[in-house]
């Protein structure tokens, strides 16, 4: 068999081919799994003229293909009419499915949700952000059920701030819209528009690629090879290759601090705590930068940042973590934003280094619960960690308050939308209910947060057809035992149930229900079976706590 060898192939052709069911996957194929993170920095690494990788492609008649077939994710909804069987000839990818996948679901814009998210995203290019310097910052996914975000990304289209990726699909409709605009975008960010979009329409990716004559046993030995050989480096692995030069085993670091901080490891990216050590450094904790700070460190500097860095990174998470003082992230899925976990570990060492008082904590405190009913670091994380560690250290210097924390009001939160258990918005409000006692039902005492479910005050099985039947609105932390009795039956029924077990005392059962942010109006409507005038009731409740939360009103 010769060699095969790799030839350069246009990217934005290779997309199209995959809407036309021509590019298809192997059956053994894993789904697509990359995250909104993922298909960002792969668009900026296009965007920016990176190599992305080359991408194996076997070429065979469908009806002779080695493997079953199936079409790329996504595809099905946009086109069904799309089939490998039309075509005489169809590229089957065996290696380079993610990418691929998250351009033409970047490009095409398939009704589907992304890993780890219910909703699909949409994806735009932020010029603001390329004028400013910060090309890492520059792509920004945002999700079809984020109004308030999605209504501001579209604002900043309206006048030439921003540009939806999709667009680069077709030259015809990109230059349509773009001539469409003239009187909105600026020449000089017309300009920037049609560069950034002729490097992704001309972008040429290597392409190796074998044919079906190259039999099903030495196809599979490729695949395996470039599986094992051909994976790009990430940034832990130059960082870490920059760092063996100085006899530094930043692996053997890393499995240290794993071995010893086992939860915190499955949260978090090593490269968090270069970025820890980045900011110490006076450095916006940006990929680039971070090769610069590693450079810069002599051997012994950087194991003793990397030791600090560890330390403030735990107190960081036993704070967010902590259901008593802290911010009742009682299990790691329940964290809003691991990404906070970076510039909170720098500003709990900042406030260490002097005597802070309760006002300096009350404003700490303000700061994360306005990061997390702001979904501020949705985006733009790194430039957003660094500003927020300088914005916050002169406000506790008794400077003034950041006009984002300031001016915050519950008008921003949209609650009725809040059903994604994995969205910001969702968890810190169920982190809210274990700040405010989450209380047993059954005996009013603290609730077995490791035990309890979350689950919905009005029974979906009665109430599903109710718009926020799914939202945050109707769910608090149920213990094992009280859902037991409470079961599927309506509020009205179950409630009696609860008094019993508080001895018939209103005002005891009243402070149980209370900690879950639900005030003594809303159980009348439970009492009733009301579930609209409840939803409003305690929609008012929840926002009223997170004002006093961000206000540092508590």
């Amino acid at each position: 068999m010769n060699t095969p060898k790799a030839n350069p192939e246009n990217l934005l052709w290779l997309i199209k081919e995959v809407y036309q069911g021509k590019v298809i996957l192997p059956e053994f194929q894993r789904s697509f799994v990359w995250t909104k993170e993922n298909i960002e920095e792969l668009l900026v690494s296009i965007l920016q003229e990176y190599f992305i990788g080359t991408f194996l492609i076997l070429d065979t008649p469908p009806e002779k293909s080695v493997f079953p077939l199936r079409l790329v994710e996504g595809l099905e909804e946009i086109n069904p009419n799309a089939s490998p069987y039309k075509h005489p000839t169809v590229r089957v990818v065996l290696d380079g499915q993610q990418r691929l996948t998250s351009l033409f679901y970047v490009i095409y814009e398939p009704p589907v949700p992304l890993n780890k998210s219910r909703h699909p995203y949409k994806f735009f290019l932020i010029l603001n952000n390329l004028i400013d310097g910060n090309p890492d910052d520059a792509v920004s996914g945002v999700s079809l059920a984020d109004r308030r975000r999605l209504s501001e990304m579209q604002k900043s289209v309206d006048e030439g701030k921003a540009v939806p990726i999709s667009l680069f699909r077709d030259a015809a409709q990109f230059y349509e819209w773009l001539n469409a605009n003239k009187g909105v975008v600026r020449d000089d960010l017309r300009n920037m528009i049609k560069t950034y979009y002729e490097r992704f329409s001309n972008f040429m990716i290597p392409i190796v690629s074998i044919t079906s004559e190259t039999g099903k046993d030495n196809i599979i030995n490729i695949f395996e090879r470039i599986n094992k050989t051909g994976v790009r480096l990430s940034l832990f692995d130059l960082i870490a290759a920059r760092l063996y030069l100085k006899g530094v085993n930043l692996r053997e670091l890393w499995d240290k601090f794993t071995k010893k901080n086992n939860a915190i490891a499955k949260v978090i990216q090593p490269e968090f705590i270069i970025k820890i050590i980045s900011i110490w450094q006076n450095k916006e904790p940006r990929k680039s930068a971070l090769l610069d700070v590693v450079d810069e460190l002599d051997k012994k500097s950087f194991e003793n940042k990397w030791e600090e860095a560890c330390y403030w990174l735990k107190e960081a998470y036993n704070r967010v973590s902590s259901s008593s003082g802290g911010y009742g992230a009682f299990k790691p899925n329940w964290i809003p934003y691991t990404t906070l976990l970076v510039p909170l570990a720098v500003l709990l060492w900042k406030i260490s280094q002097g005597k802070a008082g309760e006002a300096t904590y009350r404003k700490l405190d303000s700061w994360y619960w306005a990061s997390v009913f702001t979904q501020r670091y949705d985006q733009a994380v790194d430039s957003t960690s660094y500003k927020d560690f300088k914005d916050l250290i002169k406000w506790i210097d008794n400077g003034e308050c950041p006009s984002w924390i300031e001016n915050f009001q519950a008008e921003q939160i949209n609650l009725d939308e809040a059903d994604d258990k994995k969205s910001a918005i969702y968890r810190g409000i169920m982190c809210l209910i274990v700040q405010t006692g989450a209380r047993d039902f059954i005996n009013g005492q603290a609730a077995p947060l490791l035990e309890c479910q979350d689950d919905h005050i009005f029974p979906k099985s009665i109430f599903g057809r109710e718009k926020s039947v799914n939202s945050i609105l109707n769910r608090t932390l149920i213990s094992a035992s009280s859902n037991q009795i409470k079961g599927k039956s309506r509020p009205s029924e179950y409630i009696s149930k609860f008094l019993r077990m508080h001895g018939n005392e209103v005002d005891r059962f009243l402070k149980t229900l209370n900690s879950h942010l639900i005030p003594e109006e809303a159980i009348r409507a439970m009492e009733r079976d009301d579930f609209s005038n409840f939803i409003e009731l305690r929609k008012a409740a929840i926002k009223k706590e997170i004002i006093r939360r961000v206000k540092g009103q508590l």
